[in-house]
């Protein structure tokens, strides 16, 4: 097996037995065996959470120097694992603790910034008459973790209906935030803006960034609650949306170089014991995210131990074996966009060469279904075009993938060559 897939075996030997072609390549996408035991030291209390500390210590060696490369959004984690290490009382060298406890000082202040411009905004948009559904970190930061300063998140994420977002862009304008285009009409895209202070907010129109993973957002608009974020009255995704949002992003083939996902599921799962698993379970089979879902859930349940139901497990399975072909393809399709995974990637990370064949298959030949999808082709005559024009597509991409770096390299070996001339 390829580096990626032997991180997560348990995951993996999951997702083998499905019989689904290169199933297992999806744990690409989920933290590596380094990530998963820093996630364990963070999360887990008592004796566990010192022993996976000890365990994590003892793989990477120096952990400065491992936090400080910033690998996948680890520096996110800086504050988190200050307040673990403080709360199970593990002694750690002084340099490591001043390094920590200065994060967790700038994450203070951050949070506090943060928090401020959540509340101006919030509160802006609910006195224009436009309702907005708060997402992820800024959600979860007052509701679900222990303290806000251990949530840390580069953006702010808000739902706004279709009608709305062309006033929501103008209101936040007053506010210090500026957008780099017009909002475009492309529903399932996200409009950015960014505040003075550099903080990026993106305006959500859709829960999913692909179209084929969808159900009518109006449900989850219907689901959604009040409750006061930072001393303002605030709408947020009932827990088990959140959840369901939060595992399902992993594939959302946007920005998903961070680990905060595990973080902020297992703190909706930690905090809502009574979580409605079967809204769930409906959820991902009814938005063809089972696969997603599934690949997520596992690794919660695996990896970090956390409390769900095994019968969740076994309705997420259920549901990827009863999958359409395009559903596998579509989460091919996160894998090899997202910033963690690539084309390349996927074919190194291949056991054997059947499970490389059909990634190659599916790369050169995809479904018509999933050609449909993905090119938002509507005449029928059109697609045999399609199918020459996504090798050539890659060739032409990689051949100028190549040229860029030849001239790259050319330029910083010049100063070098023009010196071994004057002399």
């Amino acid at each position: 097996m390829g580096d990626s897939d032997s991180n997560n075996l348990t995951v993996v030997e999951q997702s083998a037995y499905l019989n689904r072609p290169f199933s297992y390549l999806f744990s690409i996408l989920l933290p590596t065996k380094e990530q998963t035991s820093l996630l364990q030291a963070c999360l887990w209390s008592g004796s566990r959470g010192e022993r996976a500390w000890a365990e994590w210590r003892e793989d990477i060696g120096d952990p400065a120097r491992f936090l400080r490369e910033d690998s996948d959004g680890v520096k996110g984690l800086l504050a988190l694992l200050f307040h673990s290490l403080q709360d199970k009382n593990v002694s750690i060298d002084k340099e490591f603790q001043t390094y920590l406890r200065t994060a967790y000082v700038r994450d203070e202040l951050r949070s506090k910034a943060y928090s401020r411009i959540c509340r101006d905004v919030t509160s802006t948009l609910t006195s224009a008459g436009i309702s907005a559904v708060l997402l992820k970190g800024a959600a979860l930061a007052e509701t679900a973790y222990p303290l806000p300063v251990l949530q840390h998140s580069h953006y702010l994420d808000i739902l706004v209906n279709d009608d709305d977002l062309p006033r929501a862009v103008n209101v936040l304008t007053s506010l210090g935030f500026t957008g780099s285009s017009e909002p475009n009409g492309c529903e399932w895209k996200k409009y950015e803006l960014v505040h003075e202070s550099g903080l990026p907010l993106l305006l959500h129109r859709r829960l999913s960034a692909l179209p084929f993973f969808q159900i009518p957002v109006e449900e989850f608009w219907a689901r959604s609650r009040i409750q006061m974020i930072s001393g303002v009255p605030t709408r947020l995704l009932s827990p088990a949306d959140n959840l369901f949002h939060i595992c399902g992003s992993v594939f959302d083939a946007e920005r998903n170089d961070s680990l905060r996902w595990v973080c902020d599921a297992w703190f909706i799962i930690h905090h809502c014991p009574d979580l409605d698993w079967d809204l769930l379970t409906n959820c991902a089979r009814r938005s063809h995210t089972a696969l997603p879902l599934f690949v997520t859930v596992s690794y919660l349940a695996d990896a970090l131990k956390a409390p769900i139901p095994p019968r969740v497990l076994t309705q997420l399975r259920d549901a990827v074996s009863k999958a359409s072909e395009i559903g596998l393809e579509a989460a091919l399709f996160s894998v090899q966009t997202s910033s963690r995974g690539g084309l390349m990637k996927i074919l190194r990370s291949c056991s054997d060469w059947r499970t490389s064949a059909s990634v190659v298959q599916w790369a050169l030949f995809p479904s018509p279904a999933y050609l449909r999808w993905i090119h938002d082709i509507r005449c029928s005559w059109l697609l045999p075009f399609y199918y020459p024009y996504r090798p050539l597509k890659f060739i032409v991409r990689q051949m100028w993938f190549f040229a860029k770096r030849h001239i790259y390299l050319l330029s910083r070996n010049a100063p070098q060559q023009e010196a071994d001339l004057k002399h």
